[in-house]
C-alpha cells in the first residue's frame, strides 16, 4: 500500500498545495487546525515544520516552539526514540508513557503514532505524528480501582457482623493500608470517660509490644504528640518526611519500623473526634488523592459500624433475630414494609430511601407502590418469585433484580425479603431489605467470567473444549455477540481457525485461513489490540466481499506466550458501532487468559492422561457420580448420571448442584448439606431429577476428596428400586 495515500499523508499535501486550489487548502487546514487529537508533521529530516492546536496543548508548548524542533537527532527518551528510528526505517511505530519534553522539561504522559509517508520508490518524504494525553485516562483508570477496592472493603465489612472488634479492626487498617499502597496503618477509638486511646495495629508485628494479642493497646491522649494532631485540629494531617528526633513521642518509639511519612484521618460525630486512622511508610508522598480515598473510607466504614451497632441493639430489644440477621448480612440496607397486595403498597421505608431520588412520602401518601420502580422487565418475575414463595410457605428469600431511580437510572438491587405470618398462619406484611448492588455485580460479572476460564484450564478435558468455553466467555461481555479464535502456526506463521461463535458457516469459510502476509494479520502482529469500525475492514480480504454477515464493529487481540504470537482472537458486534471502552478491559483480560491455557495445557499431557483415567474408572461404576466443588458447581458427572437422567457434562458443568434436585426440596438439600459439612451425616435419601423432571429415588453418600488440586464433595448415588422397602 501507498503510504501516501493514508489520510495524513493526503492532509499534508493538501496544506501544501493550497495555493493551488484554496477552497480543498482551507477545508483540510481546518480539519488539521481543529482536530481534537494532536498532530505533528515532519520532514525526511527529522524537523517539524507543522503542528496543530491539539499537538501544542498536549506537549505544552506554544506551536512556534514546537515548529523547526528535530526529532530525529534530539530526543533524549530511548524508546521514544526507538520509535522514531522505525519511522526513518520506513516502519509505523507507537509510544506510549511517560517521557520527558526536550522543549519544556516537563514530564508527559502521552501515547503517539508515529507513519512514515513514502515515496514510489519506498523512499520516506515525510513522517505524521498522532498524540494524545493519557495522564488523564490512567488517573482516571487508578480513581476506578481505588473505588472498587473501597466498595469491596464496604461490603465485605457487612459478612463480618458476628465477628469480633479486633477483626473488624485488623480488617479495615489493612484495607486502607491497600488502598494508599501503604505499609502500615492503625485505627484508634477514644475512650473519653478514661481519656485513652485504644489503639488497633497492622501488621501485627509492626509494634516492639507482641504480648498484646488481640487486645489494644492502650494509652493516654496527652502522650500522641506528633501523632495526635489531627485529633485536636480535627483535620487530616499529612507528614511527607521522616520524623526528627524531638518529634518522638511514646506511639512513635514503639513502632518496629522507621517512620518516613503517615496520614492521618480523624473521624467526626457530633463535632467531636471519636476515633482516627493512619496509614505510613508509603513509598511516593502522599497527596489530597489519599485524604479524599481514606476519608470516604472511614466515613462509610464509620456508617456501617453505627448501622452495625444499630441493628444489633434493634435485635437484642425487639428480639426479631431473623430479621436484623438477614440486615446484618446485607450491604447497606433500605427497609421496607409491605402490604401482601399487588404490586406491594408501603407500610414503612427507612429515609435513606433518597438514594435513590425518592422520598418517605412519595411510598407513604400512596402516591407510589414499590412495584413502580421496579424495572418493567423484571415486574413480572419479581411477582412469580414473590408468589412461588408465599405460596410454598417460605419464612424468608432473596432475589436480584433492576429498579428505576426517581431520575430514570437503573440500578441493581438484592432484596432480602421476610414473610410474616398472623397467628392464624395468613401473611400480615412482608419486611424486605433492599440494598444496591450495581457496582458489585459488574465486578462480579468480570470475577465470574476470570473463573470460569480458570475452571476452563483445570477442567476441560482438551484444547478444543477449553478454545469453546473461551469464547462462550468472551460473548458474556457486553456488545460482544461473535467471536473467531484463531491459532498460529509456529513455523509457517499462518492462522487457522479453530474455534467460533455467533457467525455464519458463510463467514466462517471466507476467514478460516490466512497467511501472515495479509491485512488482517497485521492486525494482530501489532503486538496490541486493533479496534475497528467492520465496514473499514470488510473489504481487505482479496476476492471477499464479508458484507453479508452484518457486522457493525471488531476487534482484533493477539495472544502471546513469552512474547511469542501463538494465536489470536477476533471479537464482533452486530449491534453496536464500535466496541464501548467498559467492554475492552475484559475481553482484553479474556485474550491475556488464553495464553495461559494454551500453554499450560500444552505442557500438562501428564496431568491429563492421569485425568483421564480418572474420568473412564469413574464412568466404569454403575453408581451416579457427580463432583461439586466449595461453592457447590458440578465439576463432572460420570456416564450412570448420564444414562439415568439424561443430562449431558456439557449440560450440566460448572452449574448449582441444585439442579439436580426437586425445586421444592431446595431447602431440605441445602440444610442437609450443611450436615454433611460439618460432618453431622454423610448421606442423603432426597431423590435426584432427571433432565425431564422425573424424579429418579436413591440413596446418595457424600465424601470429601481431591480434583485437580482443589477440595471438593464427591457425591455417590445408588438408585433405589423400591423406595418403600
Amino acid at each position: 500500500m501507498n503510504k501516501m495515500q493514508y489520510s495524513g499523508g493526503t492532509l499534508i499535501s493538501a496544506l501544501k498545495n493550497s495555493h493551488k486550489n484554496p477552497q480543498t487548502g482551507m477545508e483540510y487546514q481546518t480539519i488539521f487546525e481543529k482536530s481534537p487529537v494532536g498532530i505533528l508533521y515532519f520532514d525526511n529530516k527529522g524537523l517539524i515544520t507543522h503542528c496543530n492546536e491539539s499537538c501544542s496543548d498536549i506537549l505544552g508548548s506554544p506551536t512556534k516552539k514546537i515548529v523547526g524542533f528535530n526529532i530525529k537527532s534530539s530526543l533524549i527518551n530511548k524508546k521514544l526514540k526507538e520509535t522514531i528510528k522505525n519511522v526513518f526505517a520506513g516502519e509505523s511505530g507507537t509510544f506510549e508513557g511517560e517521557c520527558l519534553s526536550t522543549i519544556t522539561g516537563k514530564t508527559l504522559t502521552i501515547k503517539v503514532n508515529f507513519t512514515p509517508i513514502l515515496d514510489q520508490d519506498g523512499s520516506l518524504l515525510d513522517g505524521i505524528g498522532i498524540f494524545e494525553d493519557v495522564a488523564q485516562r490512567r488517573q482516571v483508570e487508578e480513581i476506578t480501582r481505588m473505588n472498587e477496592l473501597r466498595l469491596n472493603t464496604l461490603l465485605e465489612l457487612h459478612q463480618m457482623h458476628n465477628a469480633p472488634i479486633h477483626e473488624i479492626a485488623e480488617f479495615i487498617i489493612k484495607k486502607a493500608v491497600e488502598l494508599t499502597d501503604s505499609k502500615i496503618g492503625y485505627l484508634e477509638f477514644l475512650n473519653d470517660d478514661d481519656n485513652v486511646l485504644e489503639m488497633y495495629y497492622w501488621p501485627k508485628d509492626a509494634l516492639t509490644l507482641s504480648t498484646l494479642g488481640d487486645e489494644p493497646f492502650v494509652h493516654p491522649i496527652r502522650s500522641t504528640g506528633l501523632w495526635g494532631e489531627a485529633i485536636r485540629t480535627q483535620n487530616p494531617v499529612i507528614v511527607n518526611r521522616q520524623y526528627t528526633s524531638d518529634e518522638t513521642d511514646k506511639i512513635s518509639s514503639i513502632y518496629n519500623k522507621t517512620l518516613t511519612r503517615h496520614v492521618m484521618i480523624p473521624i467526626l460525630e457530633n463535632e467531636q473526634t471519636i476515633a482516627v486512622a493512619c496509614v505510613g511508610n508509603k513509598n511516593s508522598d502522599y497527596n489530597e488523592s489519599d485524604v479524599h480515598q481514606l476519608t470516604l473510607l472511614m466515613e462509610g466504614i464509620w456508617k456501617i459500624l453505627q448501622y452495625m451497632q444499630k441493628i444489633y441493639l434493634q435485635k437484642k430489644s425487639l428480639k426479631v433475630h431473623k430479621v436484623f440477621d438477614s440486615i446484618m448480612t446485607a450491604s447497606p440496607a433500605i427497609v421496607f414494609l409491605w402490604k401482601p397486595e399487588k404490586d406491594w403498597p408501603v407500610k414503612f421505608v427507612s429515609e435513606n430511601i433518597v438514594q435513590f431520588g425518592y422520598s418517605v412520602d412519595d411510598f407513604m401518601s400512596g402516591k407510589m407502590v414499590y412495584g413502580d420502580i421496579i424495572h418493567p422487565s423484571d415486574l413480572d418475575r419479581v411477582r412469580t418469585e414473590m408468589n412461588r414463595a408465599s405460596n410454598e410457605g417460605f419464612s424468608d428469600f432473596s432475589q436480584e433484580y433492576r429498579i428505576l431511580t426517581k431520575s430514570g437510572e437503573v440500578k441493581w438491587v438484592d432484596e432480602r425479603t421476610l414473610i410474616h405470618n398472623n397467628e392464624n398462619g395468613i401473611i400480615d406484611y412482608l419486611q424486605g431489605i433492599i440494598v444496591d448492588i450495581t457496582e458489585r455485580k459488574q465486578a462480579n460479572d468480570f470475577m465470574r467470567i476470570e473463573s470460569d476460564l480458570d475452571n476452563a484450564l483445570d477442567y476441560k478435558l482438551n484444547l478444543q473444549d477449553a478454545f469453546e468455553s473461551v469464547l462462550d466467555s468472551a460473548l458474556e461481555t457486553k456488545a460482544i455477540d461473535s467471536a473467531v479464535l484463531y491459532l498460529v502456526d509456529e513455523h509457517s506463521g499462518e492462522f487457522d481457525l479453530v474455534a467460533h461463535r455467533g457467525v455464519s458457516e458463510r463467514f466462517v469459510d471466507s476467514v478460516s485461513h490466512f497467511s501472515k502476509k495479509t491485512i488482517i494479520a497485521n492486525f494482530f502482529m501489532t503486538g496490541y489490540p486493533v479496534y475497528k469500525y467492520f465496514s473499514d475492514i470488510s473489504f481487505i480480504i482479496p476476492g471477499k466481499d464479508l458484507s453479508f454477515e452484518g457486522l457493525q464493529a471488531m476487534a482484533f487481540l493477539p495472544i502471546h506466550i513469552n512474547d511469542e504470537l501463538v494465536a489470536a482472537i477476533a471479537l464482533g458486534s452486530h449491534v453496536y458501532i464500535e466496541i464501548p471502552a467498559n467492554s475492552r478491559n475484559l475481553i482484553e483480560t479474556i485474550a491475556n487468559l488464553i495464553g495461559v491455557i494454551i500453554s499450560r495445557m500444552k505442557n500438562d499431557s501428564g496431568n491429563r492422561k492421569n485425568t483421564n483415567n480418572m474420568h473412564s474408572l469413574l464412568d466404569a461404576l454403575d453408581e451416579i457420580v457427580f463432583i461439586i466443588d466449595v461453592e457447590c458447581k458440578i465439576l463432572h458427572t460420570n456416564s450412570a448420571l448420564h444414562k439415568h437422567l439424561n443430562y449431558s457434562d456439557k449440560d450440566l458443568f460448572m452449574k448449582d448442584y441444585l439442579v439436580l434436585y426437586p425445586p421444592e426440596q431446595e431447602s431440605l438439600v441445602l440444610s442437609k448439606l450443611d450436615e454433611i459439612i460439618e460432618e453431622k451425616s454423610s448421606s442423603c435419601d432426597i431423590p435426584l431429577v432427571s433432565k425431564e423432571g422425573i424424579h429418579i429415588p436413591v440413596k446418595t453418600k457424600f465424601t470429601k476428596g481431591d480434583w485437580g488440586g482443589k477440595e471438593v464433595m464427591i457425591a455417590t448415588a445408588s438408585i433405589v428400586e423400591d423406595p418403600n422397602i
